[in-house]
């Protein structure tokens, strides 16, 4: 754990920072970590103490900079009076983005990154890596990828990662693991190969893409049919949604269509360097699911002993939980993790790899909620969920890589059953408003606590293919309405 001192050549002005640490297990890399922030925190004053997670974390001079450009934010967002920030420190990391905007070629500090991840990898990870790098054309190469990547995230049945393979509740689903772990894949790489494609298509539009709605709760007569599970119509689930899809793809129920064309078939109309593009993808989406189901085990099993031990050491402390990315995720589970009695004040997460239907009690054509139903209950103040529609790696590649096995007999498509909340926003949430950033941050506007969407997007928009605006977090804007959802503003 760093200490104020070692921090303040960080940042020229700005609060005190200080960081914990778990590893791959969600065990404390210092088990005294959360007693010493507990006493830095009593010895600076602190009475707001706001905890960050990101996925830089896989190179320090990177996480460094990252860090450093938070702290800066809250001097300059002038929300720094009595307030103290934590880093957690995780195994994720954020791949390089590319020149071309295919994502087909792997940086070291990538390799680094999966080095991180993957921390028993060894030689699959070794051989993998190489097959990416070689790009060879017999046709059973991209089979040896597919393998290659189900040996790296496979573990026993009583892992306790296992609970945190998708974000539709526990009982759900019949299996945990994502169709592009299981599906042909050849067929998978060509799809995330079209997915690439759409990115570009998406990215060079020049139009403004059509107003999210936003569809309010009905009560009475007026309300949507409820099956005899508890789940509500596809039509009538309440939540703001975008008007179109970044490609028709996601319209489909099964979105990564079959190919019957071996790799080098000279009429498949495919180059191979354009599918091995595919297969570079889905080892970025397979990393991603790995760090998510981290990211949750982390969030709920070591960050949320280490809040108990800080709200009872510090009790006129209010502790605020901000995250982006699967970071997001990690603090989400942490909240669940604090268990019916735990409280933190408020709850922002930015651009969240998390399912939108996360926080339903209901979800629709299956039966049960979302994980993290309730959680709005464990937070005294507001639950603020940014999304943005310019966010591609959580509007596209999200919903690819989230859907199952049978999604065929689903009615709607991979966009709106695995739309990720960073995207659309909160979803099956009947009430919850949605604001935009600017209406967030008017005097009044924010609700005081329970579930609210806000739309990011004239905010959050800057990025190219393949991810789009995923990373276009750093804004001061952003950092204000931490601010206003904790009451440190």
């Amino acid at each position: 754990m760093r200490d104020t001192r070692e921090t303040r050549g960080r940042a020229e002005e700005g609060p005190p920072w200080w960081d914990v640490a778990f590893d791959a297990h969600g065990d404390a890399v210092d088990e005294r970590q959360g007693d010493r922030v507990a006493d830095a925190a009593r010895e600076a004053d602190v009475r707001h103490l706001v905890v960050l997670a990101h996925t830089a974390h896989h190179e320090p001079e990177l996480t460094g900079r990252i860090d450093a450009r938070c702290r800066a934010l809250f001097a300059r967002a002038d929300v720094t009076d009595g307030v103290g920030l934590v880093g957690v420190r995780w195994p994720s990391m954020c791949f390089a983005r590319p020149e071309d905007g295919r994502a087909g070629r792997l940086t070291d500090t990538d390799v680094t990154g999966l080095h991180r991840v993957f921390p028993d990898g060894g030689d699959t990870l070794t051989g993998l890596l190489g097959l990416l790098d070689e790009r060879p054309l017999r046709n059973g190469a991209l089979d040896d990828v597919g393998i290659a990547l189900r040996r790296l995230v496979e573990h026993p049945l009583d892992t306790p990662l296992h609970a945190y393979g998708t974000d539709l509740g526990a009982n759900v689903l019949p299996q945990t693991d994502p169709a592009m772990l299981i599906d042909s894949p050849t067929q998978v790489c060509e799809g995330f190969a079209e997915a690439l494609d759409a990115a570009r298509q998406e990215t060079e539009r020049e139009e403004n893409r059509s107003p999210e709605r936003f569809e309010e709760a009905h009560t009475g007569s007026g309300a949507p049919d409820v099956s005899e599970h508890g789940t509500l119509n596809e039509s009538g689930t309440a939540g703001p949604r975008p008007a179109d899809d970044p490609t028709e793809r996601l319209s489909r129920p099964e979105s990564l269509a079959p190919s019957e064309r071996p790799l080098r078939d000279p009429h498949a109309g495919r180059t191979p360097d354009r599918v091995w593009d595919g297969a570079h993808q889905l080892l970025r989406q397979v990393t991603s699911y790995a760090m998510r189901r981290h990211a949750g085990l982390i969030g709920e099993r070591a960050l949320a002993p280490l809040l108990r031990t800080l709200g009872e050491d510090l009790p006129d402390t209010r502790i605020h939980l901000v995250g982006h990315g699967s970071g997001a995720r990690l603090v989400a589970y942490a909240v669940r993790g604090l268990g019916p009695q735990g409280r933190v004040a408020s709850l922002c997460l930015f651009q969240a790899a998390l399912s939108h239907y996360a926080f339903a009690e209901h979800l629709p054509q299956l039966s049960g909620g979302g994980a993290l139903a309730g959680l709005h209950r464990r937070v005294t103040g507001p639950v603020v969920c940014c999304y943005s529609h310019h966010d591609l790696e959580l509007g596209l590649f999200f919903p690819l890589a989230c859907r199952r096995i049978g999604d065929g007999a689903l009615l709607s498509g991979a966009g709106r059953t695995w739309g990720a909340l960073g995207y659309d926003g909160i979803q099956g949430i009947d009430g919850s408003p949605a604001l935009t950033l600017a209406d967030a941050l008017a005097e009044g506007a924010l609700p005081s606590c329970g579930y609210v969407g806000v739309d990011a997007s004239e905010r959050i928009r800057a990025g190219g293919p393949p991810w789009g605006a995923h990373d276009d977090v750093f804004h001061q804007d952003l950092v204000r309405l931490v601010g206003v959802a904790g009451g440190m503003a």
